[in-house]
Order: C-alpha cells, then structure tokens, then sequence
C-alpha cells in the first residue's frame, strides 16, 4: 500500500499539473504567495502518481494535455478523495469541454489567460468548500451514530416493555389473553394479571396519556408501583387511591395522566369487583350474547389529591361462559382515513364474531386485528385488549 504524504504544515497542499512551464511557474508563485504549499506535475502522469502520494486540498489542472487529459486527473483525483476540489484550466474555445468537467465533479473552471486575482478567488473558494464538505461529512457520522445508537435503545426498550406485558394465563375458572399493538412500536398502554390466593386475581389495564419514549418510561415505573400495591390485596378503589397518590408524588410536574380499569375476579363466588378511572368502560358478555358495561366511577390519575374515600368500586355476579373484555381507546376511537370512527357498537359486533370457539389469547388477537382491519391504516392510537372467558 502507498504511504499517503501529507507535509507538517497548518496551510493547505496544492497540485497544479500543467505542461507549460512558464504558465506552470506562474501559477506556483501566485499560490505561494497565498502562504499554500505548492506541488507541481508537468503532465497527466505525472500528476497520477503525486495524487497517489499526497493528500490534497486542492487540484488546478489543464484540460488539454498530451496523453491524459484534466478529466483524467479530475476522475484519479475525486476517486481518492471525494473531497479534493478540482478547477480546470482551459482555453476559452473549450469552455464547453470544461462546463463537462464540472458535471463530472469539477468545482470551477478558468479560462487562459488566467488572472492572479480570479486564481487566488477560486482557490480560496476550493478550499471553504473542501473545508464545509468534510465538517458536512463528520457531522453526518456523528448524526449517523447518533441514530445507530437510538435504534438499538428503541430495539432494547421495545424487548423490555413487551415483556411487561404478560400474554396469557389459565387457570381452573379462567382463562386470560392479552394482546398489544402500540402505535409506534413504544406505547402508554399496560395490561397485567395478579393471583391474590386461590379465590381471587387480579385484571388492570393502564392508559397513560402520549406515546413514545416518555409515556413507555413512565409505564415502565406505574408497572413496578401496581405491583407492589397489589400485593396487599386492596379494594379496586384503594388500589386507584393508591396510585392517583403516588402518581401525584412522583409525576405531578409532568403533562401526563393515566386512566385505569382495575377488575378483582372471585373465581369461587364468580364474583367481579371493580373501579375505573377515566378508562373505557370494561365489558362483560353475557354467554357470547348480550353486553354489560363496567363504567369507570372515579376521576383520572394524576390530576389532584383526593379522600381515599372518594374512589368508589362495584360488583356484579358472572356465570360459566361469560367473558370480560378491557381495553384501552385505541380500539373504539380507530378510525378509517376517511374519518368513521370503530365506535363502542362497532367494537362489540367485533367480540361478538370473534369471542365464541377458541382460546382467551386467540380472541384477543383477532379483535385487534379486525380493528386494525378496520382503519385500512397505521392506527393512530395504542391497541390493547384483555380477554378473560370465565369458566
């Protein structure tokens, strides 16, 4: 491999490549003077090889020469370095061999007889441009790293928040299934499940307000606070008291909030307690036929400190072959690029098609596909749907 030259000065290094002697003295001095460091090649071939050899700011060449031409020396030189600015020399008949030069990467052309102060004009030119082009090119690398970097902590946040989110359980009385599409591959939706004892679990979705980085941060850290409350067994509506006070604590001067569905299953008495905040009401069909709504009670988390006594719960009885369905609005605000909105109505003719033969995770997967469907679009919200056939 050549050994690539470059002299231990701070100006800059010039090769001028010209079979005139006299025109190529003069151009040496005029540069020279411009405090330049001067490299000359009185023909094509010898220019090759100093190309080869040196690296160069800067080319002034000839068109017209004996073997190679200044386009042969504009190609040897831009394909060693891209960033090496070439101006071609030529008659003012050849302006038109030169305008060719600059399409194929030249940066200027002169026309002989060429004036002192238009060389040094163009000189100077080449090099702000050469200068521009290679910061240009550093800080593309540095953006380009930047952007590397991002996608693998976007890869990695999307693994661990996909593994916040539990996907099916089953047990002898129910059978849960949890599917979730976020928007833009992080999201604001959570689901969950938690057995208490024998009797009683636990079902919760959380929908916090945003996408993105910020809303997938702060779901991440609501999840670790559910489930470190829940494991005292509270009411549904002690648990949202709990949360509304530790999200007030913790993100009260953040322009974020979260609705939640929280539903306690009693699988001896089929028995569902639950409180809502905000969220979309929970559903629970009846046998594969009729719709009961579970409607939030209480005001959405994080907005303002309230009585323990103020978030309220209810209970309903379920019987074998009923399912309970929560979900968070990406599924009944989807919307056709044409502006029809899913709808609540819409939502439920699709649990009705999609809720009778098969397993809970199966069932929450072709609802949101047929919501997905739907829009004939990228949605523009998160989708989660939590499926429960209760036995």
């Amino acid at each position: 491999m050549v050994e690539i030259k470059r002299p231990n000065h701070t100006n800059h290094t010039i090769l001028v490549v010209e079979d005139d002697p006299n025109l190529r003295r003069l151009f040496v001095e005029i540069l020279r003077r411009d405090s330049h460091i001067v490299l000359e090649a009185d023909s094509g071939e010898a220019a090759m090889s100093k190309i080869e050899a040196f690296e160069l700011d800067v080319v002034i060449s000839d068109m017209q020469m004996q073997k190679l031409s200044g386009l042969d020396v504009l190609k040897a030189a831009t394909r060693k370095d891209p960033n090496t600015q070439v101006i071609i020399i030529t008659g003012f008949a050849s302006v038109g061999t030169a305008v060719r030069a600059m399409r194929e990467g030249a940066y200027e052309y002169l026309t002989k007889p060429v004036q002192p102060d238009a060389l040094t004009i163009k000189v100077r030119n080449a090099i702000e441009r050469r200068r521009l082009l290679i910061t240009l090119a550093e800080q593309e690398k540095t953006l380009q790293m930047h952007h590397e970097m991002i996608d693998r902590d976007l890869i990695l946040a999307r693994q661990i928040q996909a593994s916040l989110v539990p996907s099916n359980f089953t047990t002898d009385g129910i059978d849960i299934g949890i599917r979730y599409r976020p928007m833009i591959g992080l999201g604001g939706d959570f689901a969950d499940f938690y057995r208490i004892d024998e009797e009683r679990l636990y079902l919760v979705v959380i929908d916090v307000t945003g996408h993105g980085i910020a809303a997938a941060l702060l779901v991440s850290r609501v999840c670790h606070e559910w489930r470190r409350a829940v494991q005292q067994a509270p009411g549904p509506g002690e648990l949202l008291w709990h949360l509304n006070e530790f999200f007030i604590e913790t993100f009260f001067d953040t322009p974020l909030f979260l609705t939640i569905m929280a539903v306690e299953v009693n699988l001896r008495q089929r028995r569902l307690r639950y409180a809502g905040s905000a969220h979309p009401a929970a559903l629970l069909q009846r046998n594969g036929q009729g719709f009961v709504r579970l409607d939030s009670q209480n005001a959405i988390i994080g907005f303002a400190r309230a009585d323990k006594s103020t978030f309220h719960s209810a209970s309903l009885t379920y019987k074998p072959g009923d399912n309970l369905l929560i979900y968070t609005d990406g599924l009944v605000e989807a919307e056709t690029t044409g502006g029809k909105i899913l709808g609540l109505q819409g939502l439920q003719r699709i649990i009705r098609q999609e809720a009778r033969g098969s397993t809970a995770l199966k069932t929450a997967e072709a609802i949101v596909d047929r919501v997905v469907e739907f829009t004939r679009a990228e949605p523009g919200d998160d989708m989660l749907m939590t499926v429960a056939h209760l036995f």
